[in-house]
C-alpha cells in the first residue's frame, strides 16, 4: 500500500493526556469544570427513536439561532464538528497545494498540521516576549489564510478589533479563532460588518463544557460559508449536538454566570500565584493561567503534580516558554488542591527534597 509521498514529513496534533482512570485534577486541556444544564436535559430528550434517522445537514435550527445571537444573516452562519472542523475546512477551500498559511507562534499547533495537509507552506511569526501580535510582520507574510487565535494559546493575550482591523485589510483571507473569548471582555464579531474576507470561529468546548460533544460553528461572508456548505461532510452535526447546542443557546443567562465566575477564579488564582509565589503570570482573558517558573525547573513541577494526579500543559517544543506551564482554570475545589500542592512541590525544589523529571 502506498500513501502520501509527504505523509512520513506530517507531524500531527498532539493533545492534552487524557488519563483512562478517575480520580484526576485535570488542568491540562482547558475543559470547563461544568457543562450547560440545558444541553445536558436536551441530549437526554433527544436520545429516543428519532436517533435512527440522519441530523439536518444544514443545522438549520442551530444557524437561526446563533445569527440572532450575533446579528449576522443565517448564510453566514456554518456549523461543524467542534471548531477544528470548520478550520481545516477554511484551509481545504481556501488554498491551493503549495500556498502559504500564516499564524503567530507560539499559539495554536493545530494550525501547522492543517497547513500541511493541504499542502501548503506554514509562515510562523513569533510573536512578542509580552505575546504582543507582530501585524505588520504576519501581513508582510502574505498568506492565502492568516489565523489569529484571539485570545491566545497558551498565554490568554486578547486582540481586540482595532488590533486586528489593520491587518485585515492587509491579508487575503483572516480567520480569527474565539475558541476560548466567552471568557474575554469583548469579541471580534464587528470586523464583520467591515470586512468580507473575516472568518471567525467559536466554540461550545469551553464557554458551555460540552467538549466532549464537538461543536463549533464559523460567522463569515456568504461566500465563504457557501464553499464551507460545499465541502463539508454531509451530516457532520449529529442529531443529539444539534438538539444540545439550540437548548445551551437558548440559556445564555446560565453560560454568563458561568462565565463570570470562570473569569473571577482565573483573576484570583492569579493573583495567588504572583503574591504567594513570586511567579509571574502572563494576563489572560481566556479560563487558563500562563505561568513563568524562573527559579524552578517547570519540567519537575509538571511531573511532581502528575505524581500527586494533577495535571498541567507544558509546551517543551518551545525553548521560549518551556520553562512555564499552562493552567486550565478549574472549579473551587480543583484550584485549592492545585495551590496546595503546588506549595509543597516548589517547596521540594528550592530545598532540593523534590526532583525533577521530563514533562
Amino acid at each position: 500500500m502506498r500513501l502520501r509521498g509527504d505523509m512520513a514529513s506530517i507531524r500531527g496534533y498532539v493533545p492534552g493526556h487524557q488519563p483512562a482512570d478517575d480520580g484526576w485534577v485535570k488542568l491540562n486541556t482547558n475543559e470547563s469544570p461544568t457543562a450547560s444544564p440545558a444541553a445536558i436535559r436536551a441530549m437526554r430528550a433527544s436520545a429516543d427513536e428519532s436517533i435512527r434517522l440522519y441530523p439536518d445537514p444544514a443545522s438549520s435550527a442551530l444557524c437561526t439561532a446563533a445569527a440572532r445571537r450575533h446579528d449576522v444573516a443565517e448564510n453566514q452562519v456554518v456549523f461543524g464538528n467542534g471548531s477544528d472542523d470548520l478550520l481545516n475546512l477554511i484551509v481545504r477551500v481556501a488554498c491551493d497545494p503549495g500556498d502559504r498559511v500564516v499564524a503567530a507562534t507560539p499559539s495554536y499547533s493545530l494550525y501547522p498540521v492543517l497547513a500541511a495537509l493541504s499542502g501548503c507552506e506554514i509562515r510562523q511569526v513569533p510573536l512578542s516576549g509580552s505575546f504582543d501580535l507582530p501585524v505588520r510582520q504576519m501581513a508582510a507574510a502574505r498568506g492565502k489564510v492568516t489565523f489569529v487565535a484571539s485570545p491566545n494559546n497558551p498565554a490568554g493575550t486578547h486582540y481586540t478589533p482595532d488590533a486586528l482591523r489593520w491587518l485585515a485589510a492587509r491579508v487575503n483571507l483572516l480567520v480569527v479563532d474565539e475558541a476560548y473569548v466567552d471568557f474575554a471582555r469583548a469579541d471580534n464579531v464587528a470586523l464583520l460588518r467591515e470586512f468580507q474576507n473575516v472568518c471567525i470561529t467559536r466554540s461550545f468546548s469551553k464557554g458551555f463544557g460540552l467538549a466532549g460533544l464537538r461543536l463549533g460553528y464559523a460567522l463569515t461572508s456568504p461566500m465563504l460559508a457557501d464553499a464551507l456548505m460545499r465541502v463539508k461532510d454531509s451530516y457532520n452535526v449529529s442529531r443529539i449536538a444539534q438538539a444540545a447546542g439550540l437548548a445551551a443557546l437558548s440559556d445564555i443567562d446560565w453560560a454568563m454566570r458561568h462565565w463570570e465566575a470562570i473569569r473571577q477564579r482565573r483573576d484570583a488564582f492569579a493573583t495567588m500565584m504572583a503574591e504567594r509565589f513570586g511567579l509571574k503570570v502572563h494576563p489572560s482573558e481566556a479560563n487558563f493561567v500562563f505561568v513563568e517558573l524562573a527559579g524552578y525547573d517547570a519540567a519537575g513541577v509538571q511531573q511532581n503534580l502528575a505524581n500527586q494526579r494533577i495535571l498541567v500543559r507544558r509546551f517543551v517544543d518551545d525553548t521560549r516558554i518551556a520553562n512555564a506551564i499552562r493552567i486550565s482554570i478549574g472549579s473551587e475545589k480543583d484550584m485549592r488542591a492545585l495551590e496546595d500542592v503546588l506549595g509543597v512541590v516548589l517547596d521540594g525544589q528550592r530545598t532540593g527534597g523534590v526532583t525533577g523529571a521530563d514533562g
